[in-house]
Order: C-alpha cells, then sequence, then structure tokens
C-alpha cells in the first residue's frame, strides 16, 4: 500500500513531483496517471446532465470522457448513484407516490442486476496496480445479515373484535372455510397464531450464530398498515424478547415518509418497549422520498437505514450492496446516516415475480452469490410469516432456512 500520499492544488508542485502521481483534472498535467473529471462534482444544486455511455472493455459505464486513463469519469459516475442524483430530477411516480424505478438509468440501460460501482472499482484497482507496482489494496469482508419485516405480526390473534368479525364474514363470503375455523380457533380458543413464528426465528439463529435484525411496525391501523396494535402487552413482551436477542429496528408507517413528528413518535414508541435507543430503519413498502425522508431520520440521529431497494424491482438501486453514507445535496452535506442497500425479497419473489419456491430459492441464491463474489454486503428481506404453515406459505419455509444455511459462515 502507497504510504505517505500528499495532495496538492498547486499546478507547479504536481508536475515537479518525479514519483508516482495521480491527477483528477479537466486536462493531464503531463506524466502522471489522469482521470478526466466531469463538471458535475464542481457544482452545487442539481443540474440536468447529458450522460454518454460507453464501454470499459466488455463493463459498461456512463459519464464516458474522452483523453483519460480510463474512459469514464468513475468519481462522477459514482457520485450520481450514491448520491441518488436522478431522485432529484423531474421524474414519475408510482402508484404509492415513491420514485418509479423504471425512471432509473441503470434500469433503463440494462446496468441494475449487478452491483457496477463494485465492477468498476475493481477493474481500477487492477488498472491502477498495472502503472503502480508497488500498490496493494485491503479487501473488504462478504457480510450476510437476514432482514425481517414484522408488518403483521399475527394473521388473527390481538386484533379488534370488529377485524376479527368482519374478516370471518369475508371468509365465508369468499368459501376460505379452513381460513374461518383457523380465526375462530386462534381468536377464541387460544390456538397459536400462524404468523407467530418467532420462536422459529430464534431457533434457526441460534443454531447458525448469524447476525439478524428485526423491523417492527409501531402505528395505528391504516389501509396500508395491517399490524397488531402497538398497545398489546403480549406484543410488546414479544418484541422486548427478540430485543434481548437480536438487533432491532423501526418499520416506519405508510404515512411517516415525509413526517418527522409521525417518526418521532413511533422511534419512542419501540425505545418504550426495548429500553434501549433505536438506531436502524426501515421504511415499510420501501416509501421513501429523497432527501425529505432521509433528512428526517438523519434529524433524529437515526444511524442505519435499510430502504435502499426498490419493491418491484430485484437489484441494486444505487449500483452497489455496500453501505454508505446519505449525502444531502439540498445542503451539500455528508450525513451520519448509512444507507444499506436491500435487492431482494421474498414478498417481491411471490408476489411480483410470481415464482415458485424452488425457483424462488434459486434466484435468491444467485443474488447473494452475486455479492459475495465481490465481497460485498447482503441483506435479503423476509417476513415473518414465511415460516408459517398456512398454505400459502407453507412450502416456502425452507427457503429461508436453505439461505441462511447456504450463507451462513460464508
Amino acid at each position: 500500500m502507497l504510504k505517505d500520499v500528499k495532495f496538492t492544488t498547486k499546478v507547479e508542485e504536481f508536475i515537479a513531483y518525479n514519483g508516482p502521481k495521480f491527477s483528477y483534472t479537466t486536462q493531464a498535467l503531463g506524466g502522471e496517471f489522469h482521470i478526466r473529471a466531469h463538471p458535475i462534482l464542481f457544482q452545487q444544486g442539481i443540474k440536468h446532465h447529458e450522460i454518454d455511455f460507453g464501454f470499459w472493455d466488455d463493463i459498461p459505464v456512463f459519464f464516458k470522457v474522452m483523453h483519460s486513463d480510463i474512459p469514464f469519469d468513475i468519481f462522477a459516475a459514482a457520485f450520481y448513484l450514491l448520491s441518488r442524483y436522478e431522485e432529484y430530477l423531474p421524474h414519475q411516480l408510482d402508484e404509492h407516490e415513491r420514485y418509479n424505478y423504471k425512471n432509473s438509468l441503470l434500469i433503463q440501460h440494462n446496468m441494475f442486476n449487478k452491483p457496477v460501482l463494485e465492477i468498476w472499482v475493481e477493474k481500477f484497482k487492477k488498472t491502477l496496480q498495472e502503472r503502480f507496482d508497488d500498490l496493494t489494496f485491503e479487501n473488504r469482508k462478504f457480510h450476510f445479515e437476514p432482514l425481517i419485516n414484522v408488518s403483521m405480526a399475527r394473521l388473527y390473534q390481538g386484533k379488534s373484535f370488529l377485524r376479527f368479525l368482519f374478516g370471518g364474514i369475508d371468509d365465508l363470503l369468499h368459501f376460505k372455510l379452513k381460513n374461518f375455523v383457523m380465526r375462530n380457533r386462534v381468536y377464541l380458543f387460544g390456538k397459536k397464531d400462524p404468523y407467530d413464528t418467532f420462536d422459529d426465528l430464534l431457533i434457526i439463529k441460534k443454531k447458525y450464530k448469524h447476525p439478524l435484525t428485526f423491523f417492527h411496525l409501531l402505528t395505528t391501523y391504516s389501509l396500508f398498515d395491517h399490524n397488531v396494535s402497538m398497545n398489546k402487552h403480549d406484543y410488546q413482551t414479544q418484541i422486548k424478547l427478540l430485543a434481548d436477542y437480536t438487533d432491532t429496528g423501526l418499520l416506519t408507517s405508510y404515512y411517516a415518509v415525509d413526517n418527522e413528528d409521525v417518526v418521532e413518535k413511533e422511534i419512542k414508541v419501540l425505545e418504550n418497549i426495548i429500553h434501549k435507543p433505536v438506531k436502524k430503519v426501515r421504511a415499510h413498502f420501501n416509501r421513501i422520498k429523497i432527501p425529505a425522508t432521509y433528512q428526517i431520520y438523519n434529524d433524529l440521529e437515526l444511524k442505519k437505514d435499510y430502504s435502499m431497494g426498490y419493491n418491484h424491482k430485484i437489484g441494486f438501486r444505487a449500483g452497489t450492496s455496500v453501505p454508505f453514507n446519505f449525502y444531502d445535496i439540498e445542503n451539500e452535506t455528508e450525513t451520519h446516516l448509512l444507507l444499506h442497500p436491500t435487492v431482494i425479497s421474498d414478498v417481491m419473489l411471490k408476489y411480483q415475480y410470481r415464482l415458485k419456491p424452488d425457483k424462488a430459492l434459486k434466484i435468491l441464491l444467485e443474488e447473494g452469490e452475486i455479492i459475495k463474489k465481490y465481497n460485498g454486503h447482503f441483506y435479503p428481506v423476509f417476513h415473518n410469516f414465511i415460516l408459517s404453515d398456512l398454505k400459502e406459505w407453507q412450502k416456502w419455509k425452507p427457503l429461508y432456512i436453505e439461505t441462511i444455511k447456504h450463507f451462513h459462515n460464508a
């Protein structure tokens, strides 16, 4: 590894230096490794840029430049992706008023299914080593951590009598007799709720000793938030028990997307239950607005977000699997909020891609192996009901277990 690196903005000093040197400027100064700089990193605010695409050997790139030792401005391209620059520009929204993945530059140019930043960095490192023989790099380690969304901790138990009553009527109207019987057994006679799989999740964690984070939805019932009441004592007890053995995060509610008061209230509810500060957060439905949602999280001193992904599409929203700090372009400030990319989930595979469990497992493992190849971070998103014995999910349990077995010691 090169030591005693020195930075200078003085042209004369740079030219006079006879050792290995690197420049990031609009033109080469002479004898150095040079990357021609695109204007985007020297501007303030948001501006529309014409983005040229090309190839670095067989690797697709953008912010293509001429007269440079590599054929694109890797720093500008990385900034564009990590800052989510395109999400500040005018864009279409989807049905939940989220950034529509179809707007994505990576989607439009078929660059979304691989962590392009990791690929660029690996090639950049090799290119530098070809120029500078004594240059070495420390390798990052692959990290695997499943995330559990607890958006519905119970299917029947702990819900209001009206929800029980209307749910039973709906079962009968749609001839779901097995559901009707189970609903009554759970609600009226105390049978274990089919979504209460938390003991099993803890047993699996104990067996394979993998990191695990539960994200709890703690809000009032709404059209999109259907969890058990946050005031139920037995549910609060379970949250506290899980927090004793695993990491705990907040699953912010649907309407918290740009409402700081709502997010703050939900944080306090969770902190009062677990008696610990809440530092991890994930948005229900991945419903974030950039920069508003992340400005709120940062202002409330949340440290780690796990919403950097799409609900409808497998892939790398910011072009990377590796956590990175949120950069607030509006205020030209790097924050302490660390964004953790998520690329795949169980409900996405089942409902968006309509896959059978065996095919879904194959895709899940393939995505994890892509991330592992580049020593990235793999955060697959599951829900507690994936271990349920309900007919809808009973064949999906092996998908969770096989994923844990495959990656827990990778």
